[in-house]
């Protein structure tokens, strides 16, 4: 069964299920608990070697750069979109199609499985796919008719949330449109059987939470300091003193994710190499 990139190339995005494909089941265990008790879970299986180590340091420094440049990012937008007609238009149509983009390919990636399978398993994975998907989209609608005399002097019980959704969205939206091109240019210089970076069930889920979880804090954090209350010549240094606060936290979810995405990619491997092992004894 392929997933949504089922025309990439071989290895790469779609073959195998893809990241966000009809395999990879993403949504079913989305919840903090679900992603954590899979992690652990895998960390218990997972046996200590010196490829785990190297790799898992590897990985958990690639996700601390990630984190920090996915803080610059999330806040540099949020400002923009505060403070700019032009950006609000711009990210708003933005989020707009990459919300109806994934709305399609669930459509698409729905038939295809109903084709092979008849049963409903489905169903929740597709239901939270779409609840993240029209997120999105209000998150467009809400910068097409974001304003700045309208946004700036709100109150921080409403503006808070409001920014903490832009910043899921955001966050949601940069971490889709990531995997979903990683794994489909590794496909180009990886082996018909090798493995997308970010492939199975779990690594989607544990990946996504983090990402949610960071936009979240991120766009909270940026309402509670009114960055965009600032007038024009402090609001650098009001997005600096931001910053300082979100670039640790970003260096830390993201070296969790990239740890935790070797880990779960280590126990994965582990697992096909002992059904091997037990179809060749059988044999």
């Amino acid at each position: 069964m392929k997933g949504l990139g089922a025309g990439g190339p071989p290895g790469g995005y779609g073959s195998n299920g893809g990241a966000f494909g009809s395999s990879a089941a993403f949504g079913s265990s989305i919840s903090g608990g679900g992603v954590l008790g899979g992690v652990l879970s895998s960390v218990r299986k997972v046996e200590v070697t010196r490829e785990l180590v190297c790799k898992g340091t590897i990985s958990a420094s690639v996700g601390i750069a990630m984190g920090i440049i996915a803080s610059l990012i999330v806040n540099c937008t949020l400002v923009e979109i505060s403070m700019s007609s032009f950006f609000s238009f711009y990210f708003g149509l933005l989020f707009v199609t990459v919300g109806s983009v994934i709305l399609w390919r669930i459509q698409v990636t729905s038939k295809m499985a109903s084709d092979i399978s008849a049963g409903e398993s489905d169903q929740p994975r597709k239901m939270q796919l779409q609840f993240f998907a029209a997120l999105i989209i209000v998150s467009g609608i809400l910068c097409f008719v974001l304003k700045k005399n309208w946004f700036v002097g709100l109150h921080p019980l409403i503006k808070v949330p409001l920014y903490t959704l832009l910043g899921i969205s955001v966050a949601f939206a940069l971490t889709f449109s990531l995997v979903d091109m990683v794994n489909y240019l590794l496909g180009f210089f990886q082996s018909a059987v090798a493995k997308p970076l970010v492939e199975s069930k779990d690594q989607v889920n544990l990946v996504l939470f983090i990402a949610l979880l960071m936009g979240g804090l991120f766009g909270f954090i940026f309402g509670i300091l009114d960055v965009e209350d600032e007038v024009q010549y402090h609001v650098r240094l009001a997005l600096l003193r931001e910053q300082h606060l979100c670039y640790p936290i970003g260096a830390v979810l993201g070296g969790l994710a990239g740890l935790g995405n070797e880990i779960l990619r280590q126990a994965d491997e582990a697992k096909i190499r002992k059904l091997a092992t037990e179809f060749d004894e059988e044999i």
